[in-house]
């Protein structure tokens, strides 16, 4: 039998293309499988080369001188190692493939056998790993960290140059646990405890520690671990990376510390103050807000604080922060005056400022403001309006009064000096008494201080026995305590020209008694003086008493002149 006709079998057999060459390269036979793989029909290849038929034209040369030195050093019947080449189909389409040689028969006419096989997934299989890889390892580049793997058991074995990088440690010094000797000491134990729960429950895991740099410097690390899995589910290893974080946590640290001399400070502050985030909602509020509001700083958090302001006024607290908000240029600076609930239950105005915060990109964080209770100067503002305005009726009321006083006191046919000295006399009592009303803001007087102040050019202070003074503890309003001083005058001047203060031995009683809410009666009750009889003619201090002054009394006086000396019955209203 032929040495072609024993192959036959061998090429009906095959699953892969195989083609028969003589030691030149010249195909001698093909199996149906070649032809259905490469689309060239048994007839039309025999006596071409394999090189010529197969191989693109731009490998030729190296494939033939490759085909060349592998024929010529074949030794029967032993197979070649197979090579990866490219081939071309009768379509002009390429495959990528992989040939192996046998030579077969005798020596000195030997044939070769090319077993030829399609490896197109083979090569799409190791091409897509290769992409894998290369996108592993950009990724790896890109991640700001050292790299690290440990075995499906959640030991570091084999080659870690990052690790050794970072610590210095040699090779043998970090296989298995020993990277934990790179480990802070107060970090080392809690580590593994806690990496090697990771590793049990299938990860990930995540940690931070302390790892001793190359050159002996203590560097914080965050950790971050996941499986790497097989098709199964089963793990194959363990993929982790430390990240750098100490600057980090030193910044963070620093913020930490800032924050709380801010809250220190805030809370040390007498005044409220608060800290809001982007939204606008509070974030923080210092002890005094709580103090203020009667509310724990922790529930004024949000938008709580709002329902703390007087209704009337969230309208125009809210436009001032809407406005301030979205200001053209970004957020600004704002205030506003608002009436806010108290601890007590009532009402308290308070004024607020609050200023944005901007970091150091320039980006807008919230705002923080502070705020100070105005009510003590909202009060005094009124105050001071109603005082200004009770100023201003007082004035013309007194003008008044001075216009009426000198008209009734000028009489032609008196003396000039007697006038005078009258009219200097009553205007020196009201004087007196508005030193009285000026020391209590205008807001009324004591009883007791009015009646003294106006008796007080008539007591001897080497008898001051001589005026009595007496009653309840009792406040006059401003028009009372002026009209009662003018009493007070006229009764004592007519006591020292005529009555009881005329002659030794006489003697004046000032007493009062309340008898109503808003009303009392003052008498005044001379004794021990001269004979009194009735005037002949009422004067202007008579008029005054029983007319004069009877609307900022409350009532009109009653002048009694009996001979043991003169009494009035003054109604006074009280406020």
């Amino acid at each position: 039998m032929s040495s072609l006709a024993a192959l036959r079998p061998i090429l009906n057999t095959a699953i892969d293309p195989v083609v028969v060459m003589d030691a030149k390269g010249v195909i001698l036979d093909w199996n149906a499988r070649a032809e259905a793989a490469f689309g060239w029909p048994r007839d039309e290849v025999l006596g071409r080369g394999l090189i010529d038929l197969l191989a693109p034209l731009r490998h030729q040369a190296h494939y033939r001188q490759l085909l060349t030195k592998r024929l010529a050093l074949a030794e029967p019947p032993a197979a070649r190692q197979g090579s990866q080449l490219m081939a071309v189909r009768k379509n002009g389409s390429e495959i990528p493939i992989e040939v192996s040689l046998a030579a077969f028969g005798d020596p000195d006419a030997l044939l070769f056998l090319g077993f030829i096989r399609d490896i197109t997934d083979r090569v799409e299989v190791h091409e897509r790993l290769a992409a894998s890889e290369a996108r592993f390892r950009a990724a790896i580049g890109a991640v700001d960290g050292i790299l690290w793997t440990n075995d499906a058991s959640g030991r570091m074995v084999g080659d870690q140059p990052g690790w050794a990088s970072l610590t210095g440690q040699a090779h043998d010094d970090y296989q298995g646990f020993g990277w934990a000797d790179a480990v802070h000491p107060d970090d080392a134990e809690p580590t593994i405890r806690a990496w090697n729960e990771a590793v049990a429950r299938g990860g990930p895991f995540t940690f931070e520690h302390r790892v001793r740099r190359h050159d002996g410097v203590w560097r914080d690390f965050a950790i971050r671990a996941v499986a790497a899995l097989e098709a199964d589910g089963s793990i194959r290893e363990w993929i982790g990376v430390h990240t750098d974080i100490t600057e980090r946590k030193r910044a963070e640290e620093r913020l930490r510390e800032g924050e709380a001399r801010f809250r220190a400070m805030a809370d040390s502050a007498p005044a409220p103050v608060w800290m809001t985030s982007v939204e606008g909602g509070i974030t923080f509020a210092n002890e005094a807000f709580g103090e203020y509001t009667g509310v724990a700083p922790a529930d004024l958090l949000g938008d709580a604080w709002i329902g703390l302001i007087h209704p009337d006024d969230i309208p125009g607290v809210g436009a001032r922060r809407a406005a301030a908000r979205t200001a053209e240029g970004g957020p600004t600076a704002y205030g506003f005056e608002a009436r806010f609930l108290g601890g007590d239950g009532n009402y308290r105005w308070m004024v607020a400022n609050a200023r944005p915060q901007i970091d150091a990109q320039g980006q807008f964080q919230g705002y923080i403001g502070m705020a100070m209770d105005m009510t003590e100067t909202k009060t005094a503002q009124a105050r001071q309006r109603l005082l200004i305005n009770e100023l201003n009726h007082r004035v013309k009321n007194t003008l008044a009064s001075v216009q009426s006083i000198v008209r009734q006191t000028l009489r032609p046919e008196e003396a000039v000096e007697a006038v005078r000295e009258r009219l200097i006399g009553r205007l020196l009592a009201m004087s007196a008494v508005h030193d009285v009303l000026t020391r209590e803001s205008w807001e009324g007087a004591a009883l007791d201080d009015i009646v003294r102040q106006g008796l007080a050019p008539f007591v001897d202070d080497q008898d001051p026995d001589r005026v009595a003074v007496s009653g309840p503890a009792l406040r006059v309003g401003a028009s009372t305590a002026l009209s009662l001083a003018l009493a007070m005058h006229e009764l004592a001047t007519n006591a020292a020209k005529y009555g009881a203060l005329s002659a030794a031995g006489g003697r004046v009683d000032v007493a009062w008694e309340q008898t109503a809410e808003d009303r009392a009666v003052l008498r005044w009750t001379e004794r021990g003086g001269p004979p009194v009889q009735p005037p002949e003619r009422r004067g202007f201090g008579t008029r005054l008493l029983e007319r004069g002054l009877a609307g900022d009394l409350g009532g009109r006086p009653e002048l009694t002149f009996a001979a043991d000396g003169a009494r009035a019955v003054l109604p006074v209203r009280l406020g």
